[in-house]
């Protein structure tokens, strides 16, 4: 298919060059993408303005990125080298470094020279090589990615500190990335606008899955290479679907094929070389098991393993074989009894010390976490802490009760009678809560996963000085004579600072168009969103006018100056009421926000209409208010959002402003966004 010329026929490669072109070996099997993304730059390789040097492979581990790179190097015949990026890269690991060369002795000598030793990728964009670069996406520093933009461009030019590098022509280069893992953000949006090709990498399909297992392994059995393909997929599947961090790939099936070829357990094999690579959390390796049991895949495995064990004709050491005469006495001869099917074959219980690779239903039935549902899907655990006393909870509630109507004083609710509640928890409460976070919890987790790197150290601005090597150079240094005469970045000290405040609108029409369900699901996934991360929450409800004495209702849900692990269960008590003084409680909760000690402050507003509330807050007065509010506690640092779930969309955008607005159509959808209109204020 590919020509042997390559992309230059004419170009010579130096010997060390020829030894870094990938060669294939024969269990190579070409992929479609492999053919495509050959097809397509060979096609406009002789193009000025359309040529294809930049390609994007992302996909999960083990799905065959790098092994298509360095096929690639193959077809092109061009040297293959690669990086791997890491968290902290700063500017001298793309470009290189000056560093001091010591005498061949090794020790330094009175006149200290210095070289510049250039990085890999100036190596491969200098000379012309295929580049692999390695999960950019962990890179923390973003003048590092700007180093890369630049080297992307057709006819970039590299600034090195001795001389300038212009990009060869037949330099490519190739980003392969994960999809969610742990420290990885987002492709920079720059760096993928200079891709000009990209592929997609999922496993492959299942006949291609099994031909490369058997050109790779040499072991031909389809009907365990076909069962042992079907389990990949599904664990893949199941994996992602529950968020769980591990992937089941191409690596997995591979080294999988070839441990049953060399005579290992179908069973035991499928742990140590697949389910503990995915994951070793006892509640994650039961929802993978319980997928492979829902599909009647294990039982298939048994079967196969049952069948293998009668067709030998050897058995294992631990196997008793005795023989029955006719005259009704044992013998063991074993090479008579091997040609007798009246043999009676009696084998070691599973209390003996030997291992049993099979596994009984009871056992597995064990291993199911006391934490999962019917369908496996894993419960979240109770929050660690006392029960406060009735008279901790009574003071509690008189304190945020001061605290609320000392907030309105000043203001025109200064006369509004006002009630704060502390919803007491049943143990209806309970199964309702653990039922509808048991459902969401896939998707909680998965959020959790991608938000956590979020919350390490980003990179500092401030340089550490007395490096052998790093971004600056210190001139002052140069009196003395220990060579550290460069600084760098310094690791940060303080982990990024969020508190979030989430109001719910209970007026009587948010029982309408499920917007209440959407609301409760809402509340429940946020607060297993920041509790996940550690970030404090607040969670209140409000109304108005439910009686003369009770003209304004607050319903304090969960407070962060609560020391109640029960406080959440509360929240499946939200319900429509009566009326909504938006303004009011908006000051309440935003005073409430204000004791926290983190740095950024997140308000957020669920809610389906406009502000009325007897006898007169209603149209322009309320908005008016509400705007008056909003914009005194912006000035003390308060990020508002307002999530719009009803007719009243309009009037919510002009209130809080169109850029502060999430118009949410699909009710669905509401946990999941608020959820990642977090993560973007860590």
């Amino acid at each position: 298919m590919k020509s042997s010329t390559g992309l230059s026929p004419y170009r010579q490669l130096t010997k060390e060059e020829e030894k870094l072109v990938w060669e294939k070996p024969l269990s190579h099997i070409e992929s479609e993408a492999e053919n495509r993304i050959y097809a397509e730059v060979k096609r406009n390789w002789h193009s000025k303005e359309m040529k294809i040097t930049n390609i994007l492979l992302e996909g999960d581990a083990g799905s065959g990125k790098t092994q298509l790179a360095k096929a690639l190097s193959a077809d092109f015949g061009l040297p293959y080298t690669k990086i791997t990026c890491f968290a902290d890269m700063d500017k001298s690991d793309v470009l290189g470094s000056i560093l001091p060369v010591l005498s061949e002795d090794g020790h330094s000598a009175q006149e200290v020279c210095y070289e510049f030793y250039p990085s890999e990728i100036v190596n491969a964009y200098e000379n012309g090589w295929l580049l692999e670069i390695q999960e950019p996406t962990v890179i923390r520093d973003a003048a590092v990615l700007m180093a890369l933009n630049s080297a992307l461009e057709p006819d970039g030019s590299i600034n090195l500190p001795n001389r300038i590098v212009h990009r060869h022509p037949d330099f490519i280069a190739i980003i392969t990335t994960n999809r969610g893992y742990n420290g990885c953000r987002p492709l920079n949006e720059a760096l993928r606008d200079r891709i000009h090709h990209t592929e997609k990498m999922d496993l492959p399909p299942k006949a291609v899955m099994m031909e490369r297992a058997i050109a790779k392994t040499g072991y031909s059995k389809e009907d365990i290479l076909s069962l042992l393909a079907d389990m990949i997929i599904t664990l893949d599947e199941t994996a992602k679907a529950n968020a769980i961090k591990g992937v089941a790939g191409m690596r997995s099936y591979l080294f999988w094929v070839d441990a049953v070829a060399n005579g290992a357990s179908l069973r035991s094999s499928m742990y140590y070389k697949v389910i503990y690579k995915i994951t070793t959390a006892p509640d994650e390796i039961s929802i993978l098991e319980q997928a492979l049991l829902s599909k009647g895949l294990l039982e298939q495995l048994e079967q196969i393993e049952a069948a293998q064990s009668l067709g030998q004709k050897k058995q294992s050491s631990d196997a008793i074989e005795l023989h029955l005469s006719e005259d009704g006495h044992f013998y063991g001869n074993e090479e008579e009894i091997s040609e007798d099917s009246d043999a009676l074959r009696l084998r070691k219980s599973k209390d003996s010390d030997s291992h049993s690779d099979q596994i009984s239903d009871s056992t597995i039935e064990e291993t199911k976490s006391s934490d999962n549902n019917e369908n496996g899907t894993p419960l979240y655990h109770e929050l660690d802490g006392r029960i406060p006393t009735e008279q901790q909870k009574q003071e509690f509630r008189k304190k945020i009760n001061r605290e609320a109507r000392e907030s309105i004083k000043n203001s025109i609710h200064q006369q509004i009678k006002l009630i704060v509640h502390r919803p007491e928890v049943t143990e209806e409460n309970r199964k309702t809560y653990q039922k509808q976070a048991s459902a969401l919890a896939p998707i909680i987790r998965e959020l959790i996963q991608k938000t956590r790197p979020l919350l390490e150290h980003e990179t500092a601005t401030e340089f550490s000085s007395g490096q052998l090597y790093g971004t600056n150079f210190c001139a002052n240094r140069i009196a003395m004579q220990d060579f550290r005469y460069f600084a760098r970045k310094r690791p940060p000290e303080d982990d990024p600072s969020l508190a979030v405040a989430l109001r719910i609108d209970e007026s009587a029409s948010m029982s309408a168009f499920g917007r209440l369900d959407a609301a409760k699901q809402a509340a429940i996934a946020l607060y297993e969103f920041c509790y996940g991360c550690g970030i404090p929450v607040m969670i209140y409800g409000d109304t108005a006018d439910r009686s003369r004495m009770e003209q304004m209702s607050l319903y304090s849900y969960v407070d962060f100056n609560s020391n109640n692990p029960d406080d959440k269960y509360s929240l499946v008590s939200i319900q429509g009421r009566s009326n909504n003084r938006d303004g009011m409680a908006i000051r309440i909760i935003a005073d409430r926000l204000m004791t926290a000690p983190e740095k950024t402050k997140l308000f957020i507003s669920i809610s389906d209409g406009q502000p009325k509330a007897m006898p007169d807050y209603t149209g322009d007065l309320a908005v008016t208010d509400m705007k008056k509010t909003l914009q005194e506690y912006r000035r003390k640092d308060i990020h508002f959002l307002a999530a719009a779930i009803g007719q009243d969309k309009e009037i919510i955008s002009d209130i809080y402003g169109k850029e502060n607005v999430l118009d949410i159509t699909d009710l669905k959808q509401l946990p999941a966004r608020l959820i990642q209109i977090i993560a973007r204020y860590l």
